[in-house]
């Protein structure tokens, strides 16, 4: 609807949204980079390396190195973060399944990014540490074995990066959204669709009518 202002709340959580689109494109590339090395020759030989290090030697792969499953869901979440792209201007306009999508698939990128997060964090987080670990257990001498078959490093910078642009975007664009809902409800039920209001927005209206009087949205 053009010439009607959209609330500031509700253009906050539109540009979050469209924030996703780029964060999830970089994850998204980062996990087709993934998965395409993961099926190379390479791969399989460094796989049965570091299987064998972290059997005879207790030396647990570093989080940078992900197997084909690890990159399926980086390429699963920056798909997600690319979705955006369709639910942002639908936001925008106040069109209530795209309000309630962008908040249910914010807290689901964040949920799953932060427990891939977690389990990174149980492992070495960069290869020096590994190369380290190999070190202090006597067999540094494997190290270049290791350092011929590796990718670019460049390709665990993008995931790092990309995965927690993502992760934090999908909780800043949740929540952004439900503060949206909850301050700008108006806009939500008069712009978006002609359809009846369903549970949320009745409890959103029933909140907006227990505020107290003098309170601001």
């Amino acid at each position: 609807m053009a010439g009607v202002e959209v609330p500031r709340g509700v253009r906050v959580a539109t540009l979050l949204a469209w924030l996703m689109v780029p964060a999830g494109a970089l994850l998204l590339a980062a996990g087709v980079l993934d998965l395409a090395y993961w099926a190379s020759p390479g791969a399989e030989r460094l796989t049965v390396l570091m299987r064998d290090v972290e059997t005879e030697y207790g030396v647990p792969l570093p989080a940078m190195i992900r197997a084909g499953r690890g990159a399926a869901l980086l390429v699963v979440l920056g798909a997600a973060g690319v979705a955006y792209a369709g639910l942002a201007p639908l936001i925008g306009r106040g069109v209530r399944w795209a309000r309630s999508w962008g908040v249910g698939l914010g807290f689901a990128i964040f949920l799953i990014g932060l427990t891939t997060i977690g389990a990174d964090a149980s492992r070495p987080s960069y290869l020096r540490d590994y190369f380290t670990a190999m070190t202090w257990q006597g067999i540094g001498d494997r190290i270049p074995q290791v350092e011929a078959l590796l990718y670019p490093q460049w390709y665990a910078w993008l995931e790092d990066i990309a995965q927690g642009a993502v992760t934090l975007l999908g909780l800043g664009v949740a929540v952004a959204l439900i503060w949206a809902a909850i301050s700008h409800a108006d806009h939500f039920m008069s712009r978006g669709d002609v359809g009846e209001p369903d549970e949320w927005d009745d409890a959103i209206a029933r909140m907006r009518t227990n505020r107290r009087p003098g309170d601001r949205g």
